[in-house]
């Protein structure tokens, strides 16, 4: 227990100084090792936590001179209750900022945070001047410096400051996480008791508690990135604090994505702890390459490295070795696990992007290049980026666009290709074609629907083209005599059972008669979800939607399946067109198909028809309507007008 001050006999308890010094300290060390994500909040954890360090050390010195007089002169001892009260002030400024950062990351009303900062540094200084001016911090006796009134006015000022940020919080406790309220619930409560039994206690220094004690919560809560006790490894938020980190720096680095497909979502397995205890292994075996290689965890079995080299060959070297050493690691294992090992090109490439970007890419790699059952070994090339980028541009505008739900976007382009009716020798109808346009670049379909059904935005886009080609058939319904325009669904659409009233809803809202909306769907669509997708067909038919079957022959075609579905027209797959015409065996199946379907009803219809020998062909075979390059290109959707006769 420490004691100040052989000749003096009044002297006060300073264990919980010195712990909480010892604690700011120990989480200074910890945030150096952990590497958090260095946000705008970390910044205000570091600085507090550095703040109160040097005014804990302070108030050991004011101490020591307050229990030895023979230290003491009331000019320098004043100065130094000042400057602990101005730390003070700053940690409690601090605190105040963290708690609003945390509970609120914008705060709307900067004027009102300003007005009560304004407020309590004018109560708090001014009240400390007066103070001094009257001699009221503090008694010298002949046994020693009595500091009880100094204590008591920070304390009092840390008590208002922590009922100003309960009473905002709560305030605004809609707008702020569960994890937080719980911890403002508890720990400034607990603030005030021990403030409250620092004014109390006359004989004993224990208010850094009150100061240290919200730092170590917050950086337990909020920003430690601890390390897997398994394999030594830190988590994907350590690496995004060093992926920022070096790019702050300019530092050039590669990234290695080390995947064990067999081991995701696999720690049920029986060799469990085995394996674990392998794997950390490798992990060593990797970070003793290089003192430039960190490991992170992702999860069971898959790991990224930074490897903090700035030539390529280096990281080659690096990749060649940890190549062997997966290698020998798959050799030796009795389960017969294979890996997927990806080298991301030097951070010049990407990080102007951003982590998440780039995580994302290196899965790109994994899904582009991985073969199962087979390790693999692949480093990233310009071509890898390029295309990657491509495809994040895509998601992104996606997601942008599904969250807006504009029905006018302007990113969603509608198309239309003209269909000839062979009977009328004109044009009755047209498909309608999505389009997607980034930044004025034009996107076709086969490079963005597959992301779109892969990513959830696939129905979004269906529902602002259903826009679109209603608000079309409303202006050309009034001077253009057509039979109707057509749109493609998705499987994602029809396996949702309410997907027709969303249709109708939508159709209902122009002017309009609904049966010049119809809606073409592929039959592999009908594969998985087959009820689902029927009972769509069924309310739809019944509401006097027409539906085509599209890609007919594509690898999916099943007679008795197309015949017991609401169907009108069976629209043929180019491939089967110029199959027949090669081929005099298809030719006869083609044939016999045409006819079937027109016994029982159907109307058919052909796409791809792009020259002359194709047109004849389709209408010698009895089609009853041709789509296709020869006949006409898909256009803006308001250039129909040319196809189309007048009333």
């Amino acid at each position: 227990m420490p004691m100040f001050g052989i000749q003096s006999t009044l002297r006060y308890e300073i264990v919980g100084e010195y712990a909480s010094l010892f604690l700011s300290l120990l989480i200074l060390i910890f945030m150096s090792l952990t590497k958090p994500r260095q946000s705008k909040a970390f910044s205000f954890l570091v600085w507090g936590n550095f703040t109160s360090i040097i005014a804990t050390i302070l108030m050991i010195v004011i101490v020591e001179i307050a229990s030895n007089t023979e230290y003491y002169s009331r000019g320098s001892f004043t100065v130094l209750l000042i400057v602990f009260l101005i730390l003070y002030s700053f940690i409690l400024v601090d605190t105040f900022n963290y708690i609003n950062l945390m509970s609120e990351r914008r705060i709307k009303r900067r004027d009102v945070i300003v007005m009560i900062y304004i407020f309590v540094a004018v109560a708090y200084f001014s009240g400390a001047i007066y103070q001094v001016a009257m001699k009221n911090f503090y008694y010298v006796r002949t046994d020693g410096i009595d500091i009880t009134h100094f204590t008591r006015y920070y304390c009092i000022a840390g008590m208002i400051c922590a009922t100003i940020c309960f009473v905002m919080c709560f305030q605004r406790r809609a707008t702020i996480s569960r994890i937080v309220m719980r911890g403002i619930y508890i720990v400034i409560p607990l603030e005030f008791v021990v403030l409250m039994a620092q004014i109390l206690d006359r004989n004993s220094i224990f208010s850094a508690a009150t100061y240290t004690m919200p730092f170590i919560a917050i950086y337990l809560l909020f920003h430690s990135n601890p390390y897997d006790e398994d394999t030594g490894c830190q988590n994907v938020g350590a690496m995004e604090s060093r992926f920022i980190t070096n790019n702050r720096m300019g530092r050039v680095f590669y990234l290695a994505y080390i995947e064990f497909p067999q081991l995701l979502g696999n720690s049920r397995n029986p060799n469990y702890e085995v394996l674990t205890l392998e794997l950390a292994d490798v992990c060593r075996k990797i970070e003793r390459i290089s003192r430039n290689i960190h490991m992170y965890r992702v999860n069971y079995g898959t790991f990224i490295a930074i490897m903090e080299v700035k030539e390529r060959s280096d990281a080659e070297n690096y990749a060649d070795q940890m190549h062997d050493i997966l290698d020998e690691f798959c050799r030796t294992d009795i389960d017969h696990i294979h890996y997927f090992l990806g080298i991301g090109g030097d951070s010049r490439r990407f990080v102007a992007q951003g982590n998440k970007w780039t995580q994302f890419f290196m899965k790109y790699i994994k899904q582009k290049y991985m073969v199962d059952g087979q390790n693999v070994y692949v480093f990233a090339n310009g071509n890898d980026f390029r295309s990657y980028d491509n495809i994040y541009n895509i998601e992104q505008t996606l997601a942008d666009i599904r969250a807006k739900m504009n029905p006018d976007d302007d990113r969603i382009l509608c198309y239309a290709q003209p269909i000839y009716s062979v009977e009328k020798e004109s044009f009755r109808s047209a498909e309608a074609l999505m389009r997607l346009c980034i930044d004025g670049r034009m996107i076709p379909p086969d490079e963005f629907i597959k992301i779109a059904e892969n990513t959830g935005c696939i129905h979004s886009l269906t529902v602002i083209m259903m826009h679109k080609v209603c608000k079309a058939v409303e202006e050309l319904s009034e001077q253009y005599d057509f039979d109707a325009l057509t749109i493609n669904c998705s499987t994602a659409d029809f396996v949702d059972r309410e997907f027709y009233k969303e249709i109708m809803d939508i159709i209902h809202t122009y002017n309009i008669d609904q049966k010049k909306i119809r809606l073409e769907l592929t039959e592999s669509m009908m594969a998985d979800s087959y009820d689902a997708v029927k009972h769509n067909m069924n309310m739809l038919n019944m509401e006097g939607i027409q539906l085509y079957m599209d890609d007919f022959g594509t690898g999916y075609s099943n007679l008795e399946r197309v015949l017991d579905v609401p169907v009108q027209t069976i629209k043929f797959d180019k491939s089967l067109l110029y199959k027949s015409i090669q081929d005099s065996r298809v030719e006869d199946i083609i044939s016999y198909m045409i006819d079937t379907f027109k016994k029982n009803g159907f109307i058919t219809l052909v796409e791809g028809v792009e020259d002359e020998l194709q047109k004849n062909y389709s209408i010698k075979r009895g089609f009853d309507y041709i789509q296709g390059y020869h006949y006409a290109k898909p256009m803006p959707i308001e250039n129909l007008s040319k196809y189309f006769n007048k009333k």
